[in-house]
């Protein structure tokens, strides 16, 4: 993925961090989106949710909360952006059922059977890597939202393989770089050849 991708997204998320205007037009921006995935992956308030990659201003895990009742937990392996998100989350009062932590996606050290859902952001990478660390990592039934980009955009973000695309259900999104969510369901047996 490149890095101006990153820079932008940081500058923007820093703005609605910080800016209760634009943070309600990032929520405009996501809530069509979180709905989406939610209604995809049944999610309910007896789920527990794992965000990887929340960034400064971590608005699909506030929104999932706020759309589900769902506790979430976000992760981001950006140390700067950790306490900027959690002032951003205690500033919206959702601090006690939402919490965000300093760790990689991937990392062992993530608790996974705690959660019942674990949501991708786009901009995870590389997100094959991640994906199947996730997916080896998760008790069976765990539901994984996968974040995809539009097509023409397909090439600027870290990707997982197509065969994996094909198997799994997905909802389609009307946003200027998010194309698709996928909902992949941890079977019994690890898939081959996830990573790209």
């Amino acid at each position: 993925m490149l890095n101006w991708i990153t820079d932008i997204t940081y500058k923007v998320e820093s703005q609605a961090a910080e800016a209760g205007f634009v943070y309600k037009l990032a929520c405009g921006y996501y809530r069509d989106i979180i709905y989406k995935e939610a209604v995809l992956a049944n999610i309910t308030n007896k789920d527990r949710i794992l965000c990887i990659g929340g960034g400064i201003c971590p608005v699909s895990a506030v929104m999932f909360h706020q759309l589900t009742g769902a506790r979430v937990t976000v992760v981001d392996n950006n140390e700067i952006c950790i306490p900027k998100a959690q002032q951003a989350i205690d500033r919206l009062g959702v601090g006690t059922h939402v919490n965000v932590l300093f760790q990689d996606g991937g990392s062992a050290d993530i608790p996974f059977e705690d959660y019942s859902v674990v949501h991708l952001a786009l901009q995870v990478s590389p997100m094959g890597q991640v994906f199947t660390a996730v997916e080896h990592q998760v008790n069976p039934g765990t539901k994984l939202l996968v974040r995809r980009p539009k097509k023409p955009l397909d090439n600027l973000y870290s990707r997982l393989t197509d065969s994996l695309l094909e198997c799994c259900p997905y909802t389609t999104h009307n946003s200027r770089n998010i194309g698709s969510t996928l909902l992949y369901i941890k079977q019994e047996h690890s898939i081959p050849g996830a990573t790209a």
